[in-house]
């Protein structure tokens, strides 16, 4: 094909014309930084310049004077309009400045314009985007809120038998005990001594009560808020610890979460016996759901650098908020804040997993460091110490040729 037959015929916003020869101007912005005493200068490179366009173009034939007005009317419209350069093909472009019109009594029936042109660019405007891991702390700030309503309308011990006092400490004792021994990595000794001590005082207001009892998960923290739990206790003061990590905290909350508690040993045939059955079941209840609650800010707060790490626990949190939404005794506002905090943590995690990196299987062919492993994978050896850690490795030294997760 000859390159005569590749020129497209020309127009500009369907207006068709001739064209004798064009210009394109291109290149790159940049600011020419000189200096005193220094014989080469520094250019900074400011992006793209933008294309400019020049077409020599004329219309001709008996009809001269008809296309010659659309022509004019094309380039008078506002806004950007569609080039169909020769050379180009098509182009969005804006007529820039002046377009001269010219006519030749020698050359009759035919009228030159010379065309100036520009790129069209793109008025664009900052877009607003949803805080996610914002909304799922609010959203889990809502449920702790309603756990506390609901507490307050079942639990009491006003007016009943000792013995329905005495079961109510037994079961606030077993409810905070089960948060000592599953929530790793803390000194729960003078924040459950503290809580324990007033209990007397704190059972004529469930409502103290129950915001003490919801307080105790949310001073564990999270990956970026420490808490106000203190470090393990008996520990060498001048040691460093590693502060558990979002997926341990998420484990041992999880636990916590399916907390239920013994089945009563007495007929609940009594109010007294239906009082003392109504507060263990209140205490349970807002147990599981603070553990929920302090769930979903660990798992806003977090860093999830793995996509497949956090769709695992979008998941398994998501399933720890449906087990309790689903039990029959769950009031329709809390019931709503769950189904809420469900939705806002599985987009949350959706959301930002969306460009984290991916796990794959290597197997290496032979036993090697891991710092060589890093290097053939990445080539960045300080990376060695991910793959020892990730997979548990005995000795960063002595790699075994086994299947290793990596990062992709």
């Amino acid at each position: 094909m000859a390159w005569r037959d590749q020129l497209r015929p020309a127009s500009f916003r369907g207006v068709p014309f001739k064209v004798d020869g064009d210009e394109l101007a291109a290149g790159r912005r940049v600011q020419l930084h000189e200096y005193p005493q220094r014989d080469k200068p520094f250019v900074e490179d400011l992006g793209r310049a933008t294309r400019k366009i020049t077409l020599t173009a004329y219309v001709i034939g008996p009809d001269y004077m008809a296309q010659r007005d659309r022509l004019l009317a094309a380039l008078e419209e506002a806004g950007p309009g569609a080039l169909v350069h020769p050379q180009y093909g098509t182009l969005q472009v804006v007529a820039d400045g002046e377009c001269r019109v010219a006519h030749s009594r020698d050359e009759g029936g035919l009228c030159r314009f010379s065309l100036s042109f520009v790129e069209a660019g793109e008025l664009t405007f900052p877009a607003g985007t949803v805080n996610t891991s914002s909304t799922a702390w609010r959203r889990a700030d809502t449920l702790a809120a309603t756990s506390l309503t609901d507490f307050a309308d079942h639990f009491g011990v006003a007016g009943v038998a000792d013995f329905v006092r005495s079961g109510a400490v037994a079961d606030i004792v077993r409810g905070v005990g089960m948060v000592e021994r599953t929530v790793r990595g803390f000194s729960w000794s003078a924040v459950l001594g503290g809580l324990l001590g007033d209990l007397d005082g704190l059972l004529g207001s469930p409502s103290s009560l129950a915001q003490r009892i919801m307080d105790l998960f949310a001073g564990t923290g999270t990956t970026r808020r420490p808490g106000r739990v203190g470090t393990v206790s008996g520990a060498n003061p001048l040691a460093t610890y590693a502060a558990p990590t979002a997926q341990q905290r998420l484990a041992s909350l999880g636990r916590v979460a399916a907390y239920v508690p013994a089945a009563p040993t007495y007929a609940t045939v009594t109010p007294a016996r239906q009082r003392q059955a109504q507060n263990s079941t209140a205490v349970a209840a807002l147990v599981r759901r603070a553990a929920l609650v302090q769930s979903a800010r660990v798992a806003a707060d977090a860093d999830w650098p793995v996509y497949q790490e956090a769709i695992t626990e979008r998941d398994a949190l998501a399933q720890r908020i449906d087990a309790e939404a689903l039990r029959p005794d769950v009031p329709d506002a809390t019931f709503r804040a769950l189904t809420d905090l469900r939705v806002a943590v599985v987009q949350d995690l959706t959301a930002r997993s969306a460009g984290a990196a991916r796990l794959a299987t290597v197997t290496p062919t032979a036993v090697q460091p891991s710092v060589v492993l890093a290097y053939d994978l990445y080539e960045d050896a300080a990376r060695g110490d991910d793959i020892v850690t990730r997979n548990r490795v005995a000795h960063p030294g002595f790699v075994p040729p086994q299947p290793l997760k990596v990062l992709t």
